[in-house]
């Protein structure tokens, strides 16, 4: 199972997300639900640094991605909560189509 956690600070906006382990609902090379988490989460990421300049820290290796936003403005800020809500709102998407695949924490929906 995929499994995305969100981190949020206390305003609520996503100060960072980690995104483990592997579907497992097709062979590799076949596996929609790895590939449409991966997408997502790479786009946005790719978002993050190369639209916006901003300089993450983390991580990525097989079945793992850990991401970490510094302290940004209030304009970038606003900016990086577009990008990261919409990547929250498609991974929430796949994550109600395949339940038993992947499985989004955010204490925001607590």
């Amino acid at each position: 199972m995929i499994i995305v956690s969100v981190q949020r600070d206390r305003d609520g906006c996503i100060k960072g997300f980690s995104v483990s382990g592997h579907a497992n609902y097709e062979e590799r090379g076949r596996d929609i639900v790895c590939a449409g988490v991966s997408a997502i989460v790479q786009t946005a990421i790719l978002g993050l640094q190369e639209f916006l300049g901003i300089d993450l820290a983390g991580s990525q290796r097989e079945g793992l991605v850990v991401c970490s936003l510094p302290p940004l403005a209030p304009v970038l800020r606003g900016q990086a909560d577009a990008i990261l809500e919409t990547m929250l709102l498609g991974l929430t998407a796949i994550a109600s189509s395949y339940a038993g695949y992947v499985q989004v924490e955010d204490p925001k929906e607590v």
